[in-house]
């Protein structure tokens, strides 16, 4: 019998990619990827950018988060929930990327490809054998491309100059059993040099766990989506899919 956890896992697979538009980058103003590749500029502030997921007073909080629930980040956090519950830990990453070649689209899928990369890396230091392995005993990752949000204030410009401020946030979920010897954080830090660098177009891995409130930062890594500025097909990646893309690397 399946745990509930993967009975919520698979509907949210199965239900929820129909539901979102296609995207509307058109009524945002944004403004299209350069096809020159350029040198990219990132500030290191990534974790005010995630502080926008609990800014303002308690009762704004509550009133904006229940506003913008949806059937489709409900299923997501109540899936994280459960896994936390049952004794995963839950981080959030932000990557940063190298300047990319293409259009908005190409630049998304670009980004989705370098994060499975880096997934398939994960994946070996948290299970030994994940071809063979149950699916609790492999990471998840839930991962969303994210535009920026351009405002008259130029102090709230977006702190990703690269690829015109288009990056990509993950939750990533790893098992009790994983292998990994202290936190995600940890490891990415001191294995810069499996995931980052020359070869990978990955410029900048920023991760930090959440402790509390999993339903607040689902709701704002989706909030691209909820704010249909990309569909579901084009902004979402969870993986692991299927057992190919457990490839050892």
């Amino acid at each position: 019998m399946r745990s509930a956890s993967d009975r919520i896992w698979s509907t949210i697979a199965n239900n929820h990619q129909s539901q979102h538009s296609n995207r509307v980058d058109d009524q945002t103003g944004d403004p299209p990827v350069s096809e020159t590749k350029q040198p990219c500029q990132h500030q290191s502030s990534e974790k005010t950018d995630t502080n926008h997921a609990t800014r303002g007073s308690s009762s704004e909080r509550q009133y904006r988060f229940q506003k913008g629930r949806t059937d489709l980040t409900t299923g997501f956090a109540q899936m994280v929930n459960d896994r936390v519950h049952h004794g995963w830990s839950c981080y959030l990453v932000t990557f940063m990327f190298d300047q990319l070649p293409g259009s908005p689209t190409a630049v998304i899928d670009q980004m989705k490809d370098r994060v499975q990369r880096v997934y398939s890396r994960l994946v070996t230091r948290v299970n030994r054998k994940p071809r063979k392995a149950a699916t609790d005993d492999l990471p998840v990752l839930i991962g969303l491309a994210d535009l920026p949000v351009y405002k008259r204030d130029r102090s709230a410009a977006p702190r990703v100059r690269c690829n015109d401020g288009i990056h990509f946030h993950a939750l990533v979920l790893l098992p009790p059993s994983s292998r990994l010897k202290g936190s995600l954080v940890d490891h990415f830090r001191q294995n810069e040099s499996v995931y980052v660098g020359v070869g990978t177009s990955v410029q900048r891995i920023h991760a930090e766990p959440v402790t509390v409130d999993h339903e607040r930062v689902v709701d704002y890594a989706f909030k691209t989506v909820r704010r249909r500025r990309l569909s579901y097909e084009e902004a979402v990646l969870i993986l692991p899919r299927s057992r190919s893309e457990l490839a050892t690397a």
